[in-house]
């Protein structure tokens, strides 16, 4: 699904009045009535009940005023609380305050007593909201958030920013959020996402030529995304679905390889060799059924420089290379990855220790002979582009996009919001989360599962993306047979075949 920032919604909305004469008074209406018809199909008929609306001096607000005097007309009774001089109002806010007040409904200043109705409309920001909300708006929110009753937000939680997901300390918890003309980018990335509630998108009448035709470059992760499956027919064998070379595991960290190489199976791929330090080849295969395995030279316990002629033979049989899982971090380690990636004409998914192996030499990237996909958490992005935890943190989106295209890989930037970032500026973001999946192994799943799809035949970014959504579909069915606090990445693995099949029924 097409997802857009603030500024982009703005756009469309001012080529919607510009290109096809569309009054904004009357795309605010529009938005009035798909309020409440939303908020109606989730709390049922509002005639007879008391619905408090805070409005704020903007466009926001506009619709809050709007909404009241649509609730009346459905049988509620609404009073409209605001925080500010009402001489402060403009245009097409100020007509419909206006009408409001001669439709008779309440218009009070704030009170503690507000809180003591059916349903709160949250009508004070909205999308163009950034910073902190202080003073009478402070106080607003605080007790729209103490209060029992059923909370509606008007296009975004007051508090929670459209693009960036970032919010305000005092913001509203909303049990519903109804956005106008398209979901917002900043919905779906945390900490906005937690507060949105159910979100739903109610039309404001964007002429569809004009919607279709305009490249957001952000789209969610959802089910459609498997439209990307890799096609499977009967009459094929194990070679039609691909071979992958995965080089992970080291003493002390072999269930990091055999998890990512099963994961490798799970998703479909038809083969698959695991390449260990030979020191722990024996316990690596007696786990994998499936995997073959390949005994790499040591030096010591650690993989030897040698090892590189007798992976890069491999690798010519294979469809793709998934390295880093499980790696540990040491100087041979960081010179045969490097040396992989400079060497590899194949396809490669690189996780973990993988890319801590680049740090400080991340321009290898550029001179790399095929595609990339890099899967880091926020902790290992940090310690290869060198921003700080908070800088991530606060420009998610942005550092993701501009790390791809600086270095022509696709970016997985792991996470509740788990984003995939394209060389060409698009972004993905996963709209499903689970906290269950925070547990060691999980990412090593994960890259497992883009590998098996790629040597599958989708690209890179198609393979990230699919891998993305299966991996917390996946997560999710563990979920539901082992809870949140319980389930292991192995309990992920097993679950990935179910998620499949729930993918492609």
């Amino acid at each position: 699904m097409k997802v857009l920032t603030a500024a982009q919604m703005r756009e469309l909305e001012e080529r919607t009045f510009s290109e096809y004469g569309f009054s904004s008074l009357v795309m605010m209406e529009n938005a009035a009535q798909g309020f409440c018809d939303k908020l109606e199909q989730e709390t049922g008929k509002v005639a007879g009940k008391k619905v408090h609306i805070f409005c704020g001096c903007g466009n926001n607000g506009g619709d809050g005023f709007a909404i009241a005097r649509l609730l009346s007309v459905r049988g509620a009774y609404p009073t409209v609380f605001i925080g500010f001089d009402a001489g402060r109002l403009k245009k097409d806010a100020r007509i419909n305050y206006e009408a409001a007040e001669k439709f008779g409904i309440p218009m009070s200043e704030f009170t503690a007593a507000a809180g003591d109705c059916d349903i709160i409309v949250d009508a004070l920001f909205g999308t163009g909201f950034h910073g902190e909300i202080e003073g009478t708006e402070a106080e607003m929110v605080r007790l729209i958030n103490s209060s029992s009753a059923f909370v509606a937000s008007v296009d975004m939680p007051s508090g929670a920013n459209a693009t960036d997901g970032s919010s305000a300390k005092n913001c509203v918890c909303a049990d519903l959020t109804v956005t106008f003309g398209a979901a917002k980018l900043g919905q779906f990335l945390y900490p906005a996402k937690r507060y949105a509630g159910k979100l739903v998108v109610s039309e404001i009448s964007i002429p569809r030529k004009l919607w279709e035709g305009f490249d957001s470059r952000h789209e969610t992760l959802d089910r459609d995304i498997f439209r990307l499956l890799p096609p499977r027919e009967e009459n094929t064998h194990k070679g039609s679905y691909g071979k992958v070379l995965v080089f992970a595991g080291s003493k002390g960290m072999c269930g990091a390889g055999v998890m990512s190489a099963g994961a490798v199976m799970k998703s479909g791929a038809g083969m698959a060799t695991l390449a260990v330090p030979k020191g722990i080849a024996d316990v690596a295969a007696a786990k994998l059924t499936e995997v073959m395995t390949m005994a790499l030279p040591t030096e010591g316990e650690v993989v030897a420089k040698s090892a590189f002629t007798m992976l890069l033979e491999k690798l010519q049989q294979q469809e793709v290379l998934l390295m880093g899982c499980g790696l540990g971090a040491n100087e041979n380690i960081k010179h045969l990855v490097s040396q992989l990636i400079l060497e590899s004409k194949k396809p490669m998914v690189i996780d973990a220790d993988g890319i801590n192996a680049i740090k400080g030499n991340i321009n290898i990237l550029s001179r790399k002979k095929a595609p990339a996909v890099l899967t880091p958490h926020p902790v290992e992005f940090s310690r290869i582009t060198g921003h700080s935890m908070d800088y991530i943190r606060e420009n998610r989106v942005e550092a993701a996009r501009n790390f791809a295209k600086e270095y022509d890989v696709t970016l997985v930037l792991k996470g509740a919001d788990s984003l995939v970032a394209c060389p060409d500026g698009r972004i993905f973001v996963n709209t499903i989360s689970n906290s269950g999946m925070a547990t060691a192994g999980s990412g090593d799943v994960l890259a497992g599962i883009i590998s098996g799809i790629a040597a599958q035949g989708a690209t890179l970014e198609d393979a990230a993306c699919i891998g993305v959504h299966l991996h917390t579909l996946a997560g999710n069915i563990a979920r539901e047979q082992f809870g949140t606090y319980g389930m292991t990445a192995v309990d992920i693995l097993n679950a990935v075949p179910f998620a499949l099949m729930r993918a492609t029924e």
